[in-house]
């Protein structure tokens, strides 16, 4: 069962020529953690290399685990790069701030 590494590491080669032209940003992982994919998932249809069900296969997998989109992103991405992008990959992990509670402060009579 070789195929899905290959396929794994092909998917990683060509979204990381993706990211070289257009760059990764954080935005980008917001829209990775978030689930909206349609972009790479466009990407590597443009390319002729995957069938209808191996594209399929690929958006189920991303869509159990964007993690693996987000890995393949960042293949060929500079230190920097990588650092900030998974800097905010683990702030989206933890969820949205929570507010904090207004704290009742007595006042001198």
């Amino acid at each position: 069962m070789k195929e899905p590494q290959d396929r794994s590491e092909l998917v990683g080669a060509l979204l990381a020529a993706e990211c070289a032209d257009a760059g990764i940003d954080p935005e980008a992982m917001h829209r990775v953690h978030a689930g909206a994919h349609a972009e790479w998932l466009s990407a590597l249809e443009a390319t002729g290399m995957f069938g209808i069900r191996a594209l399929a296969e690929i958006a189920a997998e991303w869509a159990a685990d964007p993690r693996l989109l987000r890995d393949a992103l960042l293949t060929e991405a500079d230190e920097f790069t990588r650092r900030r992008c998974l800097a905010t990959w683990t702030t989206l992990d933890r969820g949205p701030a929570e507010p904090v509670a207004a704290q009742a402060v007595a006042l001198p009579h």
